[in-house]
């Protein structure tokens, strides 16, 4: 996984996932039967910002600053590469004990 993530049990928050190993404890979460597993992953900001400067949106709108790159020209992130975010693997739910 990159970046950060909400996990959901059976409707009930179980926790955020934002740095490695990227691994939670959900035991008390489980029920006998049929469960379900939630997971709400944030985007890269990165890559948010690349898909409004490339779809023209104005997002800079700041009071007291302008928006400038290191060179002090205008910031134009329509050519970033697009970083690796969300769920790059499989998800496993692994039983520690029986």
């Amino acid at each position: 996984m990159r970046e950060s993530a909400e996990i959901y049990v059976n409707d009930e928050y179980a926790g955020t996932l934002w740095c490695l190993p990227f691994e939670l404890s959900v035991g008390k979460y489980i029920q006998k039967g049929i469960n379900t597993l939630e997971i709400r992953v944030t985007n890269l900001s990165a890559n948010r910002i690349r898909d409004l400067d490339r779809r023209g949106v104005n997002w800079k709108r700041f009071y007291d600053i302008n928006f400038v790159d290191q060179n002090y020209e205008e910031f134009d992130a329509s050519d970033w590469p697009v970083a690796p975010s969300g769920l790059l693997g499989p998800v496993r739910l692994i039983p520690v004990a029986q």
